[in-house]
């Protein structure tokens, strides 16, 4: 078998895009990563110091803020869903009924990372896909693999001369009770250290994408601020907190059960995904001082403790209102429908969401002025 070796599995940490943890394991390799790349901890404000805080290598700590960095980029982080949904309350640029990774959204992707990509379809033959394969694994680099149409992406990591296919996947390697049952994946083995064994992969090949070379960037830090403040002002956000206040206004003992589950999916992807932007490397990357304080309150806004409205402490706050917790694995606890009966639980249910989206046009306002400075810059 002709294997890439030490590459870092999916998901770690709170992380629940298959696509964005794939990506960032596959861009660890090919953007050179290495475990003497030292590594800036924004809680220290300094390089790592191996001080153990976060037990994990440099190259995880790297790959975590790859996949800050690309959910968050791509706007996908400011949004209320996933983008592969299907939903009203959709608000990356460019999304469409449908939308399913498209050339585009690729070409943001590996244009912000300064790499060239190819991608095989549905179709292509399967001795082209495999010649395509076996070239990049001995190049030390992942390939991008979609199998039938679910949300999980694999990254291809090894090959066999006979044509079976090795990797890594989203789901728990070393915990066989939590290994799939799908067909696509029922004859699917795994290897001692974890990776998955795909001998029939082409009867459910979709796509891969595969990573070429290095080329420049042609997505700069602007185009970064222009999507994300893109997103952050589309007008799904009114529309979403407008239909939450009505629905949380029309409450009822036939619907609440409905309501809580709707409210559970709302609140569930800020309280991620937002923790995801603060976490990226916007406020870093940035060289004008001026901008890079604009664009710190973003993290102010959406993950600082001491901060009492802080978005991702209140969205736990929100969950506790229906009853969510630990405890309950982050599901509604049987009674969560008589909870939101209760008129103080429907009064602070709107004030809490209210600061959500309060907090989102804080920082819509922050971003849109930090872009004006650096255009400023610019300009000089």
């Amino acid at each position: 078998m002709n294997q890439i070796p030490n590459i870092i599995p999916f998901p770690d940490g709170a992380e629940s895009s298959p696509f964005f943890g794939a990506l960032a394991s596959a861009l660890v390799p090919a953007l050179g990563f290495t475990e003497d790349m030292p590594y800036f901890c924004d809680p220290k404000q300094s390089y790592c110091m191996d001080c153990g805080g976060c037990n994990r290598t440099t190259l995880q700590k790297h790959r975590n803020r790859l996949y800050h960095d690309y959910q968050s980029f791509t706007g996908v982080s400011l949004g209320w869903v996933w983008p592969e949904e299907d939903s009203e309350y959709q608000t990356m640029p460019g999304w469409y009924k449908g939308w399913r990774w498209p050339d585009e959204f690729f070409d943001y992707i590996f244009g912000y990372a300064g790499l060239t990509w190819k991608r095989l379809i549905k179709g292509t033959a399967k001795d082209d896909v495999l010649a395509a394969v076996r070239a990049s694994v001995d190049a030390g680099i992942p390939i991008l693999m979609k199998l039938g149409s679910g949300p999980d992406w694999h990254i291809v990591t090894g090959y066999h001369d006979g044509g079976v296919l090795y990797g890594l996947d989203s789901h728990k390697h070393f915990d066989h009770t939590m290994r799939p049952t799908r067909a696509i994946v029922a004859a699917r083995g795994y290897t001692d250290d974890g990776l998955f064994i795909l001998p029939d992969w082409f009867t459910h090949f979709q796509d891969a994408v595969i990573i070429t070379g290095r080329a420049e960037k042609t997505v700069t830090y602007l185009d970064i601020l222009a999507r994300i403040i893109h997103t952050l002002e589309h007008p799904a956000h009114s529309r979403l907190e407008n239909d939450l206040m009505a629905r949380l206004d029309e409450v009822a003992p036939e619907n609440s059960w409905e309501t809580a589950q709707w409210l559970l999916s709302i609140v569930g992807f800020p309280i991620e995904g937002r923790f995801h932007a603060a976490d990226s490397n916007l406020h870093n990357f940035c060289d004008n001082k001026d901008a890079r304080e604009k664009i710190f309150g973003m993290i102010r806004q959406y993950v600082f403790d001491s901060e009492l409205d802080a978005t991702h402490g209140t969205c736990w706050k929100i969950w506790a209102q229906l009853g969510i917790g630990t405890e309950t694995g982050y599901a509604l606890p049987p009674n969560a429908d008589e909870l939101l009966l209760k008129k103080e639980t429907q009064t602070e249910l709107k004030r809490l969401f209210a600061i959500v989206f309060g907090n989102d046009r804080v920082v819509l306002k922050l971003l849109r002025e930090a872009a004006q400075i650096i255009k400023g810059d610019c300009d000089k």
